[in-house]
């Protein structure tokens, strides 16, 4: 059996367990070795992107990631392909300590050959580290309350990915989060200083920041939130 059909196995085993938990769209990536589980929960989507070894059924990681919908929309103004996973995801797990240690465990199951063990293996680790993520925040208000009001500022870019400063003001906006002006003012000031030091690099993103809080700040977004609440 090739390895894209072992894979195939493997995923199509590890999607029926998923269902159970409420994930109901995959996408599998054969050339990338990877399925990725979502779970719709309205304002939020959890996602689950299981990847194997390209030299066969071994788990290369798993990781639980993010999505807040109503940011996405605001970000599709300025980012039009959101595409890359880096800005679709919202909120990365930072808190996986020990995961490669699980990974090696997990697939230590493979030596006993009974597909059976290797896919609970992988469920129990998804349930150990991954669920609990999910159950932690399950509203943009619980990561504006407990990341962003409890993480220090300098460590927000392990949790956001890709245009982080986009996301984190945007979710401020959102929240009414009394920290917004104060973090606004301090980011326009150091992306002058960086446009100064290397306009070619910063200009287009610098540029871009200031479109998006001139946007947020005038209320436009309103009518993109508003539409997504209708429906």
């Amino acid at each position: 059996m090739s390895i894209l059909n072992q894979h195939k196995k493997i995923f199509s085993l590890v999607q029926v367990e998923l269902e159970k938990l409420g994930f109901s769209e995959f996408t599998y990536r054969p050339h990338n070795y990877l399925l990725d589980a979502k779970r719709d929960m309205g304002e939020l989507t959890y996602i689950l992107s299981i990847h194997l070894s390209s030299k066969g059924i071994s788990l290369s990681y798993v990781y639980g990631d993010i999505m807040i919908n109503s940011v996405n929309k605001i970000l599709k103004q300025f980012i039009p392909d959101l595409s890359d996973n880096n800005e679709l995801i919202t909120l990365k797990n930072c808190d996986i300590d020990g995961k490669q240690e699980d990974f090696k465990k997990i697939n230590e199951q493979l030596k006993t050959k009974n597909t059976g063990d290797y896919i609970m293996a992988i469920m129990d680790h998804i349930k150990k580290i991954d669920l609990p993520f999910f159950n932690k925040y399950p509203t943009m208000e619980t990561i504006n309350q407990e990341i962003i009001n409890k993480v220090p500022e300098e460590d927000y870019f392990e949790w956001f990915p890709g245009a982080s400063l986009n996301k984190i003001i945007i979710i401020m906006k959102l929240c009414n989060n009394p920290k917004y002006e104060s973090y606004k003012s301090k980011n326009i000031k150091i992306g002058l200083q960086f446009v100064k030091q290397n306009p070619q690099m910063w200009k287009t993103k610098y540029e871009r920041y200031i479109s998006l809080i001139n946007f947020l700040d005038s209320g436009s977004y309103l009518k993109i939130i508003e539409k997504d609440s209708l429906g």
